[in-house]
């Protein structure tokens, strides 16, 4: 019993959890796993057979075609009798053609010249970009939405063992309380006042359970995994907490052009460039070469194939130029309004600077109250905490009444839920300062 008592927690550790995550790895594992990241790769890839596509255009595009026929009844065609020796003013019916006929070709089409075509090749590589920015951005938001997520499980979870530990005390300061009244020793007012505590305490650890539930449920889903599947965080807050608090933060080394937001604007301004070009190159001639080579035959043998039955070769070479003239302004329309619309990407970007210079600043302000309230909440928190002790200590030998305890408990409660956000709230700023400027 003693051996399989010793044994038991370890072996309850091994399989209450599934995997094991510092924040690093998760972060590693939903870049790799996450339904969104899976998403934006698939795009990527879709972008670059996109750009074979457009190439393949321009290369000799060669078809086969074959019929055969069988002409059940041929049409009938009336010539004047007398060509036969007939009767003037009379015709004869004249059947023309064999009933089966069959055909086969091969042509060749390809491209001499086509201002479209050439601007597209490079706006299919540009596509390619715009693609793989957008995939660098959604995994940027990926490690953003996974460590606000860690952040708050871990947070969730200390803010039940703290609830937890209240109820303990309350439940077994209801237990002393109800014999010192069963003895004479206090009302039955302080029992209720020790209930009525007690009853709180547990509601509001019943919330802080499903807060965990929660926020578990939310982390598996970004990480891309079931989501009841049991993960254990092997980061601490301490551990997360403690380089915040003694960093100094600074906004010097922010460089706007690596940024991804704004990389992305500059990359959307090429693709809009080169649409502009793909409309004006429409105002060019397209010039293109063709080959075509077939076979055909008629025959009264349903087998078109005898030796007997001939076939009847024809080829033909040609080039055609095609030369735009007349579109009643319609190009000149569509190239206003690329035009206009390359105007608003750069009025975005303009906004876009604006934006992400704001944010620095806004982030870096937010980090350093971050900071500053996490100290006093944290240096409030271990005062509530002494004063909730003493108070409890004074109502166990008498001193104290059932209602200041009942008052500092909330004040120790309120105190603790401040602590709890203001460290959430500091992890969140850290990671927001280090998204603003880029370094995700």
């Amino acid at each position: 019993m003693v051996i399989l008592l010793g044994f038991s927690p370890v072996a309850k550790a091994q399989t209450e959890f599934n995997r094991q995550f510092t924040l690093a790895e998760a972060q590693q594992y939903a870049l790799e796993n996450s339904y969104s990241v899976k998403g934006a790769a698939y795009d990527l890839q879709v972008a670059r057979k996109k750009v074979w596509e457009t190439i393949a255009d321009g290369l000799p595009q060669i078809d086969v075609a074959a019929d055969y026929s069988n002409n059940l009844d041929l049409s009938v065609s009336l010539l004047p009798s007398e060509f036969f020796g007939g009767t003037p003013g009379t015709y004869t019916p004249i059947k023309f053609g064999q009933r089966y006929t069959s055909s086969a070709s091969i042509s060749v089409n390809q491209k001499i010249f086509d201002g479209s075509y050439i601007v597209g090749t490079m706006a299919a590589k540009v596509f390619v970009q715009l693609s793989n920015d957008q995939k660098e951005k959604t995994e940027i938001e990926i490690i953003n939405t996974i460590s606000q997520s860690y952040f708050t499980v871990l947070v969730a979870e200390e803010n039940y063992k703290t609830i937890l530990e209240n109820v303990e005390i309350n439940e077994k300061l209801l237990n002393e309380t109800s014999a010192y009244h069963q003895n004479g020793f206090r009302e039955e007012l302080d029992v209720d006042q020790i209930r009525l505590l007690l009853n709180t305490s547990k509601n509001k650890l019943a919330d802080a359970k499903r807060a965990i539930q929660t926020s578990r449920i939310i982390l598996n889903f970004g990480l891309g995994l079931a989501i009841n599947e049991k993960l254990e965080l092997t980061n601490s807050l301490e551990e997360l907490v403690d380089p915040i608090r003694t960093e100094s933060p600074v906004i010097n080394n922010f460089n706007l052009s690596n940024h991804i937001d704004f990389r992305v604007l500059q990359t959307q301004m090429k693709a809009q460039e080169l649409i502009i070009k793909k409309e004006q190159a429409a105002y060019l001639p397209t010039i293109s070469a063709f080959y075509n080579y077939g076979k055909n035959t008629s025959s009264d043998y349903t087998n078109v194939f005898k030796s007997e039955v001939p076939w009847f070769k024809s080829s033909v070479l040609g080039f055609q130029l095609k030369m735009p003239i007349f579109s009643a302004g319609q190009k000149r329309s569509r190239i206003k309004q690329e035009k206009i619309n390359f105007m608003k990407l750069e009025n975005q970007q303009e906004m876009t600077q604006q934006n992400l210079q704001m944010d620095v600043s806004l982030s870096f302000t937010n980090l350093l109250n971050a900071q500053e309230k996490y100290e006093n909440d944290r240096e409030g928190l271990k005062i509530a905490k002494r004063i909730f002790d003493r108070t409890r200590i004074k109502f166990n030998e008498g001193i104290s009444t059932s209602t200041e305890l009942s008052e500092n408990e909330k004040q120790y409660l309120d105190t603790h839920s401040a602590y709890i956000n203001s460290t959430l709230t500091l992890l969140n700023s850290k990671i927001a300062f280090e998204k603003a400027l880029g370094n995700l």
